[in-house]
């Protein structure tokens, strides 16, 4: 009795057991089921590795334009820019030279394009200016003498001078002094007498330096560039001349903006006045004294030039200058 007791107790626990590891497999056993495999067409593979493709490609257009690559070519890569040289105004005394003067302005306009054509090719010119045009214009005046450029009076209202008192020329001269200084510029110590006429008291009885020319393009009366790029160009040998035109009219800025390159193609410096008489005449510009068309052209070229003091024109070996005033 006792065996039969055992057996059907061995029978039972077996059954449990077996009950136990049914539940644990899941509903109809599915969890213990391997993983069926679905075979895919050739077609169907093909369509997948196409998809493939095309999400490589966004990916690769998702990459900034800019990025170097280390097979980018070298040349591809900007290199770095060099800084350019400052440049350095040297005047050779003997090399050809010609002083460029302009007359009448500053005009509102046609000054600054004019300087720009001069700062542009690193070029220097003398503006005489009226003193009533200063007081309206202050600006262009005071950029032309910090470039470098010579500004010289023309007088306060443009009158004849040499039909004048010596009285009323030295009033006349005072304001435009009063002028300039207003512009913030030094009151010039040369003039230029309207219509070049001088008398006695023009001449010798100012106080200043009068300077007329020896060149007169008659830009005033042309008002056509090819006139006054004609009338420059005509002359074989421009050394040593100072050429006359006005800053107020557009066809004379347009004869500039040829004739400046031009002059310097030709192995002509572009002077002031002060520089022509110091480096080619050998002489600074004296007070009450005349230099008009016969001083520039019946004096030759010196044999001792002289060398103006100032950072802008350093001798050739680069030394300084010693100031040819105080010799």
């Amino acid at each position: 009795m006792k065996r039969f007791f055992t057996l059907a107790l061995v029978l039972l626990l077996l059954g449990s057991i077996t009950g136990c590891m049914g539940r644990a497999a899941g509903p109809s056993g599915e969890e213990n089921t391997p993983a069926q495999i679905t075979p895919v067409s050739a077609e169907e593979d093909v369509s997948i590795q196409s998809e493939g493709e095309e999400s490589t490609a966004e990916t690769e257009e998702e990459i900034p334009a800019d990025a170097v690559s280390p097979e980018m070519d070298e040349e591809e890569i900007p290199a770095e820019e060099v800084p350019e040289e400052p440049y350095v105004r040297v005047i050779d005394p003997s090399k050809p030279m010609v002083a460029l003067t302009f007359d009448d302005g500053p005009h509102k306009t046609y000054t600054d394009a004019l300087l720009d054509i001069l700062e542009a090719n690193h070029a220097l010119a003398t503006f005489f200016e009226v003193g009533r045009n200063v007081a309206r214009y202050p600006e262009p005046v005071l950029r032309a003498y910090e470039m470098g450029c010579e500004v010289a009076s023309h007088s306060y209202a443009h009158r004849n001078l040499g039909k004048m008192k010596k009285s009323s020329i030295l009033k006349d001269l005072a304001a435009a002094d009063d002028a300039f200084t207003a512009a913030g510029v030094p009151a010039p110590t040369m003039v230029r007498p309207p219509y070049g006429s001088v008398n006695a008291a023009v001449k010798s009885q100012t106080g200043r330096t009068m300077v007329t020319w020896s060149i007169d393009t008659e830009d005033w009366k042309s008002r056509d560039a090819q006139s006054v790029i004609a009338a420059v160009q005509g002359f074989d040998n421009l050394d040593g001349h100072v050429v006359l035109m006005h800053s107020i009219y557009e066809s004379t800025v347009e004869a500039v903006a040829v004739l400046v390159p031009w002059l310097q193609e030709q192995g002509y410096q572009l002077v002031t006045v002060t520089e022509l008489m110091a480096y080619y005449y050998g002489e600074l510009p004296q007070p009450d004294k005349l230099y008009g068309y016969t001083y520039f052209v019946k004096n030759g070229r010196t044999d001792s030039p002289l060398t103006l003091p100032g950072p802008e024109t350093p001798l050739a070996d680069g030394s300084v200058a010693e100031d040819p005033a105080a010799a």
